[in-house]
């Protein structure tokens, strides 16, 4: 191209593209900073050079706005040094209308740079413009230069505008929403809502990479500022960033570099941990800034209704969401929000919407048990309070339970242990809501009780059907699996002597046999008494709380005993009859193919059901601690020792 536009000079600035890009957009935006160089040399006389540096292709872009979008620094320098050979000592304003250009978004390159996250750029143009970067702030639609950052989660870039302006962390962009707002939206930004935390191998090496990157092009005071940025670290606390960039930790950060060069996947987690580092960060410092929990509706107090009520209302729109940024985390879950909003703000726990929810109605009916739970213990004062609040359908925070407008499922398998986790719910709702307000109906004349179980009438329907067929197969597994252990006790591995003994009596593998073979025909039956017992149950809604999941998960239990126990009293006897002991090879493939069932079928059941006994265990344990007088007495004892210590 460069020998091209030696010939043809006079061609430098004709448009190349359908979308009419000079030579000097492509070599901008394709990143080819000697190519760029070559062509600026071939401009010579002032006319051109203002020509080609305020050309604008069909999008109304500049030179200037396409190297905006990249990290070529030098490119953009190279710009900068041609336009001073036409204005000498008057650059500053020259290069300060260039940059001021719009393009038919009203967007500016400083504009552009930070919605596609190129802090270094924006740095570097922000320089050459002045302190007052306010005409960048904003593009034809209202959308800030910080919600656009937020909006292409370049959380480092918005926290580095949010220093230079506070005043962008309260303006208000499209549906009148604060960036955080649009921050609460975001669920994967935050570590809390990605699913970090289940036990895994992704979580152990989430924990083990480093909250920072140093990367080796950064230098100076902007590699300084932009390494302040990913660590969640201010340039105030120079302690902290001095202990970050401590030799140990460079060298802690170069090696997981030269790890993810050989595997980028871990690479991927890496960038997903800083992204939660600086999400984090940037929640914290949007936070003391806004204030819309403020604009919180004076509701007036309801009354009890025993019969329908017409109160000419009508309730939110399902479609419509919350605009102000702690409701719009609680509805999404993000805890990390929630606490640092309520930390700036306890108060705006009392936040009432136009439809007069707070936010214990918004958490119930997105079924958001974390946040539920810190409400409760955040303070007792106002949970009756909370808890007693009508809004204007006549929905109590039970009725909010019942509401289905926003269940997802959630992450439990099978309909019945689905319709469990709501009933569980309920029942957990119920005892923080006053006791008088059960019998309170909504304004279409239902009580809680009743507007659940028409809700749930589909999943209930569901979970009967899948509870019923998942019975009757599992028993006829559990019948066979009896049936073939039960041959096998009359069919001993070596057979008997003449007396009438087994051969094999006294060998403790034989032993082994006879235990697991004993082991496998009783978990059988008991699975098949357990199946049978489901199939027998009525199948009503309250059944399905405790009596229907316990049976099933016995029955699963012990037809997964009885499966293992098979499987090992079949290895037991070809390890008795084929005498494997003096061939290593034949054991290793012996073990191998009786254990390979048993581990398929753990590895497919197991992350199913773990949740489901996990839950089951922890809450009866707790019901056990508070039913067992000594085990309430021991927090009691160990604060008295901490007072005699202190004494």
């Amino acid at each position: 191209m460069a020998r091209f536009y030696e010939k043809y000079p006079e061609r430098l600035l004709d448009n190349l593209t359908v979308d009419k890009d000079t030579a000097f957009h492509i070599a901008v935006y394709s990143g080819e900073t000697e190519l760029l160089q070559q062509l600026l040399g071939l401009l010579k006389r002032p006319p051109e050079i203002l020509k080609a540096l305020s050309s604008k292709n069909s999008h109304g872009n500049t030179a200037f706005h396409e190297v905006a979008t990249t990290d070529k620094v030098e490119a953009a320098e190279l710009l900068i040094s041609k336009l001073r050979e036409v204005h000498g000592n008057n650059l500053e304003t020259q290069l300060g209308e260039r940059l001021e250009d719009r393009n038919q978004l009203g967007e500016t390159p400083l504009y552009r740079a930070a919605a596609h996250g190129q802090t270094k750029m924006l740095k570097f143009l922000a320089k050459r413009v002045g302190n007052d970067l306010s005409v960048h702030f904003n593009r034809n639609d209202a959308m800030s230069i910080l919600h656009i950052a937020v909006l292409g989660q370049h959380f480092d870039t918005a926290i580095w505008l949010l220093r230079k302006d506070e005043r962008l962390g309260t303006s208000k962009g499209v549906k009148n929403m604060t960036c955080l707002g649009l921050l609460a939206k975001m669920r994967s930004a935050f570590k809390k809502s990605s699913g970090i935390g289940e036990m895994n191998l992704k979580t152990l090496l989430y924990y083990c990479l480093p909250a920072h990157k140093y990367d080796d092009d950064h230098g100076g005071d902007e590699g300084d500022d932009g390494n302040d940025l990913e660590s969640g670290q201010g340039t105030s606390s120079p302690r902290q960033f001095n202990k970050c960039s401590s030799a140990i930790s460079r060298i802690y950060c170069g090696i997981w570099r030269g790890v993810t060069k050989v595997c980028p996947a871990i690479d991927k987690t890496w960038k997903m941990k800083r992204m939660h580092t600086v999400a984090l960060q940037l929640t914290k410092s949007l936070a003391k800034l806004d204030t819309t929990w403020e604009e919180s509706f004076i509701a007036e107090d309801r009354t009890i209704s025993l019969e329908k009520e017409d109160t000419g209302r009508g309730g939110r729109d399902p479609t419509i969401i919350y605009t102000t940024p702690l409701l719009t985390g609680v509805s999404e879950g993000i805890v990390d929000i929630f606490e640092e909003i309520l930390r700036v703000y306890p108060q705006a726990i009392e936040h009432v919407t136009q439809d007069e929810e707070n936010i214990l109605h918004v958490a119930i009916r997105y079924r958001q048990r974390e946040i539920f739970s810190r409400v409760k213990k955040k303070t007792k004062i106002r949970e009756c309070r909370l808890a007693s609040r009508i809004d204007v359908r006549g929905y109590t925070i039970l009725h909010h339970v019942a509401n289905m407008e926003k269940y997802n499922g959630g992450n439990i398998a099978g309909p019945v242990f689905q319709l469990k986790d709501e009933l569980r719910w309920f029942k957990r709702v119920q005892k923080l809501m006053p006791s008088h307000y059960v019998m309170h109906r909504n304004n279409d004349g239902k009580t809680a009780d009743e507007y659940f179980k028409e809700t749930h009438t589909e999943q209930l329907s569901k979970a009967q059907k899948w509870i019923q067929g998942t019975a009757q197969s599992c028993s006829t597994v559990a019948v066979l699996v009896a049936t073939v252990v039960f041959a096998a006790a009359y069919t001993l591995p070596g057979g008997n002597n003449d007396k009438g003994y087994p051969n094999f009596l006294f060998n403790p593998i034989f032993l082994a046999f006879t235990i697991m073979d004993v082991a496998s025909i009783a978990s059988s039956l008991s699975s098949v008494v357990m199946f049978l017992s489901i199939l027998t149950s009525p199948f009503e809604q309250e059944n399905f709380l405790k009596s229907l999941p316990r049976k099933l998960m016995i029955g699963f239990f012990f037809l997964f005993i009885s499966v293992i126990t098979t499987m090992l009293s079949f290895m037991a006897t070809v390890l008795l009859v084929i005498h494997l002991e003096k061939k290593a090879w034949t054991t290793t493939l012996t073990y191998t193919a009786a254990l390979l069932p048993v581990s398929v079928f753990a590895l497919v059941q197991f992350p199913l059901f773990s949740p489901l006994v996990i839950n089951s265990l922890c809450s009866n344990s707790k019901k056990i601690i508070k039913k067992t007088p000594l085990l309430n007495l021991l927090p009691l004892l160990f604060k008295t020792s901490k007072k005699h210590k202190k004494q």
